[in-house]
């Protein structure tokens, strides 16, 4: 078998145009690798923008998950595709997931112990050369040289990179620290 999906079709371009109200979700799409020929996880995904993104970048297949069961049925509304999957489900029940993926992306806000203990749960669900890219909000976080930022995740990770990200439309309390992580080789 060629693909992994032979019987899936192209689709047209899903809609994006909550994506201007999304700053969070936009510093994570630019700096994500390619996401073309990946299996996609999206944690807190929100309205499902970054899903439709990453679904329109090539993506096979993307599953958008949030607490919020609201956001998932709006985001079911905008857009259908035998490609995208969403789920309401709560950040303790991560652990029913089933991998690999190839790339999870998520913006969080949990305390730096929800944190890590979150990314070693999903560590678990990346493929061998997956990647996790997380995007923090320091309101839990200490800001500038206190930041321990390889304290922030699984030790079953190592962070690639990391960048403080400053957008206008974000408030001071607002801004974001991108981590780009993969599994640890063994």
């Amino acid at each position: 078998m060629d693909a992994p999906y032979p019987n899936m079709q192209d689709l047209p371009d899903l809609p994006s145009e909550s994506g201007n109200d999304q700053p969070i979700w936009q510093a994570l799409a630019k700096k994500i690798p390619s996401v073309a020929d990946r299996r996609v996880l999206v944690i807190h995904c929100g309205d499902g923008w970054f899903c439709r993104h990453a679904l329109n970048g090539g993506a096979t297949a993307v599953l958008g998950i949030d607490t919020d069961a609201v956001a998932i049925q709006d985001a079911r509304a905008v857009a259908s595709s035998d490609r995208l999957r969403y789920r309401i489900m709560p950040d303790k029940w991560l652990k029913l997931l089933t991998g690999p993926y190839d790339l999870i992306v998520g913006s969080f806000d949990q305390s730096p112990e929800e944190l890590r203990a979150m990314t070693h749960v999903l560590s678990a669900l990346l493929s061998p050369k997956g990647q996790l890219i997380a995007a923090v909000a320091p309101s839990k976080q200490p800001i500038g040289d206190d930041l321990a930022v390889d304290e922030l995740i699984s030790s079953q990770l190592v962070i690639n990179r990391w960048y403080q990200v400053t957008d206008k439309r974000l408030t001071q309390t607002e801004q974001l620290y991108l981590l780009l992580s993969s599994r640890v080789s063994h």
